[in-house]
């Protein structure tokens, strides 16, 4: 008989999110040169064979859904083509989606074209996080790059304990009972604004638009960070929520929520690195009651937002015994209905995944030259923007379910973002 394992909270909670977005977490990475196959199987293989939600199949039952052991091929997970425009192929073969039944949860495709190869990576969302995502490129690149070297005996990987609890485990006494009775859902959006898509169609197919900030330019957006005493994050924040205002008509006193991801693994010892592959990401709602005249009064009212959460030690804790009591005393298809009454899937969304360890990203015998992570595909109406800095040029990227004049809006969003991002350099102190 197949081994099952148990579907945790955020493997039921992004089972549910399908309402919302495709479950996958995209990843493209461009090199100079190309790679041993052998080697890059076998250091698969034993990544995937050491989590085995990776070669399980997502069940859905009546009471407590759950994973379910599958035999697999290496073919199963990763494919090589050789093509005339390996970036061009590496885009559409991200649009894809793994079936939750899948054998195997993730696909790596390997696209050679001369000299450069492009690793493209689709992960189910329902198996690990964005950042999760990037710990198992890393650790895979290191695994192969071992085994170049002739250091098998060197080669590790994350497993284990995949539960939500682990958000628990830096909380001692007080704090602790305090963090496991926070019910209360505060990230909960009071705002309707939506970001300008088009009508949903039957034209609407899965889409990624990205716009490279150049390394020049994140070099001086970091500068004045630094100057003006903010973090870059605060600054792509007050960035996205001037767009919005222009972008989508608004009044200069309406209100804007853009929510912000944040890595629950702060509150992990060790930073979950004793834990499996997992979601360990939860929401922050940065509200703004009016746009203000300048990106200067636009910095200042997010800063008094975000702040709010910052000085918070539960940041991001907040309603997750809610989703446990749900998803425990309720079947699965019940616990959806409940929890869809009271959680708000954010309409406007940032996740800036910060700056990539390039030198942990680079294969031997390789050079890399450009990359990017991203999440979801987002379904009508809502909007994600995923933010990654590599080699010092930052990244961009959307991916939505749209048409081509969606296309056209996003690149007319990045042609604002690139606009106040110059005006946010210019703020005099």
């Amino acid at each position: 008989m197949k081994k099952r394992y148990k579907a945790q909270m955020w493997d039921r909670m992004q089972f549910l999110f399908r309402h919302f977005y495709d479950r996958m977490v995209h990843m493209q990475f461009v090199y100079e040169g190309r790679l041993d196959r052998v080697a890059f199987e076998k250091a698969i293989k034993f990544m995937v064979d050491a989590e085995p939600i990776l070669h399980s199949s997502f069940h859905m039952t009546i009471f407590r859904p759950y994973w379910r052991d599958e035999p697999y091929k290496i073919e199963d997970i990763v494919s090589y083509s050789e093509c005339d425009d390996a970036v061009a192929a590496a885009d559409e073969f991200l649009t894809g989606v793994i079936p939750f039944h899948n054998n195997v949860q993730l696909k790596i495709a390997v696209f050679e074209q001369d000299v450069k190869s492009v690793i493209a990576i689709r992960i189910n969302h329902m198996c690990m996080d964005g950042s999760d995502a990037k710990t198992f490129l890393m650790m895979l690149i290191d695994n192969y790059n071992h085994l170049l070297r002739g250091e098998e005996n060197l080669m590790q990987t994350k497993s284990g304990d995949r539960s939500f609890k682990q958000v628990y485990s830096k909380f001692k006494g007080e704090d602790l009972k305090e963090a496991l009775g926070l019910y209360k859902n505060i990230a909960k959006c009071k705002d309707k604004v939506t970001f300008p898509w088009t009508p949903r169609s039957k034209e609407d197919v899965n889409r990624i638009v990205r716009r490279d900030i150049s390394a020049e330019r994140f070099a001086e957006l970091r500068a004045k960070t630094k100057e003006l005493g903010v973090t870059v994050n605060d600054a792509i924040m007050t960035i996205v929520v001037r767009t919005i205002y222009e972008l989508c008509g608004l009044a200069a006193d309406d209100s804007v929520t853009v929510s912000c991801a944040i890595d629950l693994r702060k509150h992990i010892v060790e930073g979950g690195a004793n834990g499996g592959f997992t979601n360990h990401t939860a929401w922050l709602a940065c509200r703004t009651l009016e746009r203000g005249d300048d990106i200067s009064d636009t910095l200042k009212k997010v800063l008094a937002s975000m702040n709010d959460f910052k000085q918070d030690k539960f940041i991001g804790l907040h309603s997750l015994p809610l989703l446990n009591l749900g998803f425990t005393i309720f079947p699965q298809h019940l616990a959806e209905f409940a929890i869809k009454l009271g959680y708000d899937n954010p309409r406007l969304a940032v996740s800036n995944m910060g700056v990539l360890d390039d030198a942990k990203l680079t294969f031997d015998g390789m050079k890399l030259i450009d990359g990017f992570i991203s999440g979801a595909v987002k379904y009508k109406p809502y909007f994600l923007m995923s933010v990654t800095t590599l080699l010092g040029k930052m990244t961009l990227t959307t991916t939505t379910h749209g048409t081509e004049k969606d296309v056209e809006i996003l690149n007319k969003y990045f042609d604002i973002i690139e606009k106040n991002l110059d005006a946010f350099i210019s703020i005099e102190k």
